[in-house]
């Protein structure tokens, strides 16, 4: 596999991860107020915001494939314009005043879309040569982090200010521009060795342990951070009555949201540069895996706003710690001509988690305020000798 410089890597693929990120969080602000404005049940609007995240998990493996055989830039080219096509099927829908049916339509065709752009950057953000993949991991998954909040931002104020199809034509003009861009910035990084035939062929041909130790570290990030902490964090605001600067509780929430989020892009890129430094990417993981514990035990506990949000910012730390060491681990188990389906287990994996964490974690919210936080943290530290034994593994 060719070797691309890290930096300008990194700059060519935020415009796309930052996209599709952003796609993703627009909706969130737009389709549950207008799904309720023309009548839909509350029932299928949430099958509507969730059909992505199940089409991503059940197409990320074949994705996976994909960028294998065809290459890494073309799967990305094919994400970015599928992306295009999610924004013009919901401008459609308000247009044609079909929301139901297309934005179920839209929602159906960001999974893969979504799939193919975050697969791709992370398959090629391994191709920052030996000592660099931490450095470009970690700005490609800043972005992938960044995107959806800036979604719901700006879905919510483009929505207020020019309304829902002006706001669906700016995001799939703004689409036409990622696309273009990473057309001429985006180097051609293509896989060397014989392609897979099939997913179960990929599948076995990654038969490992460590790629399995790998998935799991993915899956233990997502559960209790993208999982647990999203889903029920606005519960504990309101059943602790918290608030920051005087705010009611979604505003609590969604600025304690923000601050977990902010910390946890500003710091992953230099958490990335940590792990080239000290050649030990499953360390700093582990450092991350414990931070992450700590935060969700701080979190469960804090009785006051200023604690929680010291809980939040711990978590933030860890997550960063945990991210893109993840990513350079991969890497490190994976042949490089697997890469491709390397990244979409990886997907899976943090899919699976970021679907089972809001059932858990608002479930076990009944039985009592700490209960689901605590459950996270113990959940993250039994995957703390996962880490610790990959530190040997990777190295031997």
């Amino acid at each position: 596999m060719s070797v691309a410089h890290p930096k300008s890597l990194a700059l060519a693929l935020a415009p796309g991860t930052l996209l599709a990120g952003i796609a993703g969080g627009i909706a969130f602000p737009i389709l549950p107020i207008l799904g309720r404005e023309v009548g839909l049940s509350l029932p299928f609007i949430g099958v509507i915001l969730a059909a992505n995240r199940a089409m991503r998990v059940v197409s990320a493996p074949y994705v996976g494939v994909l960028a294998d055989r065809i290459g890494f830039r073309r799967t990305l080219l094919v994400g970015l314009a599928l992306q295009v096509v999610v924004m013009g099927i919901f401008l459609l829908a308000v247009v044609t005043h079909a929301e139901g049916p297309l934005f179920l339509l839209g929602r159906l065709v960001h999974g893969p879309a979504s799939a193919c752009v975050f697969i791709s950057a992370q398959a090629l953000a391994l191709a920052g040569g030996p000592g660099n993949t931490g450095q470009t991991a970690g700005a490609v998954r800043a972005t992938i982090v960044l995107g959806i909040p800036l979604g719901l931002f700006l879905g919510g104020l483009l929505a207020d200010g020019v309304g829902y199809a002006w706001t669906f034509a700016v995001a799939a003009l703004a689409g036409a521009v990622a696309l273009a861009a990473a057309l001429v910035t985006v180097p051609d990084v293509r896989p060397v060795g014989p392609s897979p035939g099939s997913v179960l062929e990929a599948v076995r041909a990654l038969k490992d342990r460590r790629l399995l130790g790998v998935g799991s570290l993915s899956f233990a990030l997502a559960f209790s951070m993208s999982g647990v902490v999203l889903s029920t964090l606005a519960l504990l605001v309101a059943s602790r009555d918290l608030s920051v600067f005087g705010r009611d509780v979604q505003a609590t929430a969604g600025l304690l949201m923000g601050l977990m989020v902010l910390v946890d892009a500003t710091l992953t890129p230099f958490a990335g540069r940590l792990g080239d430094r000290r050649g030990n990417h499953a360390q700093v993981a582990a450092a991350g895996l414990v931070l992450l514990a700590v935060g969700l035990v701080v979190v469960s506990v804090a009785p006051a706003t200023t604690l929680t949000a010291l809980g939040i910012v711990i978590v933030g730390v860890g997550a960063a710690f945990l991210g893109p060491s993840v990513l350079v681990l991969l890497g490190a188990v994976v042949p490089a001509d697997r890469r491709g389906a390397g990244a979409g287990i990886l997907q899976l994996c943090g899919d699976v988690g970021g679907m089972l964490g809001p059932v858990v974690g608002t479930t076990l919210f009944a039985l009592g305020v700490p209960v689901p936080y605590l459950l996270a943290a113990a959940v993250v530290v039994l995957f703390v000798p996962v880490a610790l034994w990959l530190a040997r593994a990777v190295r031997g």
